[in-house]
């Protein structure tokens, strides 16, 4: 189907607004918070738009054809030749940095965790190499379990395996939350990942991707206007609180969730009513380039605290640190882009197609 411009939107806006946070909030590590406020807590919020968009997607290129016959092979290919190889490659790049100067990443938290880092799967106290990559696994089981889903769930009952799916999730993330001491979670100390109430962000997601195709969404903007009030007055809250960030798990989704789906369906149903809200090219675009963004950005942000920060504190430009910063992570992001995430991710799915189906019927298909 057409690529749903609305999505790439929603795309740019969650992983700029990341950028932001990240471009200020480094500053707490390197510069004592120079940049930063409380208020850019709210900046974070981009990790859930993700969520919520992943969830968008996953309806839209497979609910069609989800009874047909490799309709499930061909949604882990793709998701898997999208997501792995420029992760990997980065995973790579950084783990040799890591041995040549094991104290320049992960430190506080006890060093990287490299099992994580080339497999996605779940860390508990450690981050992977590539520090972004704690969402990624995520994602990644978000695509599992939806690959599931198609694999052994009927079309016509695919919301009503949701819903089930969601309120099994909401059980388990709330006996976690009051008996964390539970026997049962401490002989499975990942099942808080697993029942993490991300995969209702995602759920949403899907559910008005389902909408989206029966053509049933309306009052676009409408909840654009709501999802901007609630983010603005969260971040107001923020600042006059002084909003320490500590908001994992429950919080973060009752806070960010229901402003992050309001966009989402207002996006997507203001597309779907043919309602213009004026997204100029370079937006899109951003949108098209987000995953390079979300890998490469931090990476790039932390190179120029550590070797440009004193450049401009001694010419008396500091402000404009920020936008050079910003600017040089989406001209690498971009460069990563062309360079090596879309033709890796392209070469790497032609080559499992071909390992799966064979050389014939990739030709076809092609």
């Amino acid at each position: 189907m057409r690529k749903v411009d609305s999505l790439q939107v929603g795309r740019a806006i969650a992983v700029l607004s990341i950028v932001i946070y990240h471009l200020t909030a480094l500053s707490i590590e390197y510069q004592h918070g120079y940049f930063f406020a409380p208020w850019m807590e709210a900046l974070r919020s981009g990790v859930d738009v993700f969520f919520v968009i992943s969830g968008v997607v996953m309806a839209l290129t497979t609910y069609r054809k989800f009874d047909q016959p490799g309709t499930g092979s061909r949604f882990l290919i793709h998701r898997i030749s999208r997501i792995y190889p420029p992760y990997l490659l980065l995973s790579a790049i950084l783990m040799i940095f890591w041995l040549l100067n094991p104290r320049a990443i992960n430190q506080k938290n006890g060093g990287p965790d490299l099992l994580a880092s080339f497999t996605l799967w779940p860390s508990i106290k450690r981050l992977p190499l590539v520090q972004v990559g704690w969402s990624l696994s995520f994602e990644m089981m978000f695509y599992l379990v939806f690959f599931f889903f198609i694999i052994y769930v009927r079309k016509e009952r695919l919301p009503r395996t949701l819903l089930l799916w969601s309120l099994i999730v909401i059980a388990g993330a709330s006996l976690i939350a009051f008996k964390p001491t539970s026997v049962v979670f401490q002989s499975f100390p990942r099942a808080g990942f697993f029942l993490n109430v991300y995969v209702l962000e995602f759920a949403a997601g899907c559910f008005i991707g389902l909408a989206y195709l029966k053509r049933n969404l309306a009052g676009g903007w409408a909840c654009i206007c709501l999802a901007a009030g609630i983010f603005i007055t969260e971040a107001v809250v923020f600042q006059v609180l002084s909003f320490d960030g500590n908001n994992k798990g429950m919080l973060r989704v009752l806070l960010f969730g229901p402003p992050a789906v309001l966009l989402i369906y207002g996006l997507v149903a203001s597309e779907q009513s043919r309602i213009s809200y004026g997204a100029p090219r370079w937006l899109i675009r951003c949108g098209d380039v987000s995953y390079s963004i979300y890998l490469v950005h931090l990476l790039v942000i932390h190179a120029a605290y550590r070797y440009t920060w004193r450049v401009f504190a001694h010419a008396g430009m500091l402000p404009l640190f920020l936008i050079f910063a910003g600017g040089i992570s989406i001209l690498f992001s971009l460069l990563f882009y062309s360079m090596i995430e879309k033709p890796l991710s392209s070469w790497t799915r032609e080559r499992i197609e071909r390992l799966v189906n064979g050389p014939a019927r990739v030709a076809v298909a092609t």
